[in-house]
């Protein structure tokens, strides 16, 4: 008996190979900035792309694989920085408390990021292309001495303001004003951005 063809949605834009894939891809960024890892199945990836399940596998292998591409490109640290490092801490902090997104706003980075260091199947890949993409590159633009610890020291602050703010619900920081949070949080940052005497 031949082998039945794995048919994707009926239109020609998702005949296409590179598009399917790019649909794919897309969704399981939304898909894994939404929740774990754990938590996110190849078959509810497939149905926000609008493809058969066995296409997720057909083009990325497994979940496993799947996930190591989304984290690629996700942490680029000129996508995330302002023009000028003097404005560093502010910029940053203005990032991360400035609002709630909802839930299906699209691919959140630092969400990701959030959802994937807590489990024990992605924090590994995750922690990897972080540093890659954000700590280093960073650590290169501020010079000096002890650049790359500077660098996990700003990536701390905001990981932690992240974590505090839209992770644990933190009323008090919720509650807070963004000038009073850019003025202690953002100072604690940029003191990280110049070597110190």
């Amino acid at each position: 008996m031949p082998k039945q063809a794995v048919k994707e949605t009926e239109t020609p834009l998702t005949r296409n190979a590179t598009n399917t894939r790019s649909r794919i891809l897309a969704a399981a960024r939304d898909c894994f900035s939404r929740r774990s890892y754990e938590n996110v199945g190849v078959r509810e990836i497939s149905s926000a792309a609008g493809v058969d399940a066995a296409l997720v596998n057909r083009y990325f292998g497994n979940k496993e694989k799947l996930f190591a591409e989304v984290v690629q490109g996700a942490f680029h640290v000129d996508e995330h920085l302002p023009e000028s490092l003097d404005t560093l801490g502010a910029f940053l902090v203005k990032g991360v408390m400035g609002g709630d997104e909802p839930e299906d706003a699209g691919f959140n980075p630092l969400r990701l990021l959030i959802l994937a260091a807590a489990s024990p199947e992605t924090a590994q890949v995750v922690s990897a292309q972080f540093h890659a993409e954000f700590v280093a590159p960073l650590a290169v633009k501020m010079g000096g001495r002890d650049a790359e610890l500077r660098a996990a020291l700003i990536a701390s602050y905001v990981i932690g303001l992240a974590t505090m703010r839209h992770l644990l619900g933190s009323s008090v920081l919720a509650s807070a004003s963004q000038r009073k949070l850019a003025a202690m949080a953002g100072d604690a940052i940029q003191k990280c951005v110049s070597p110190g005497p």
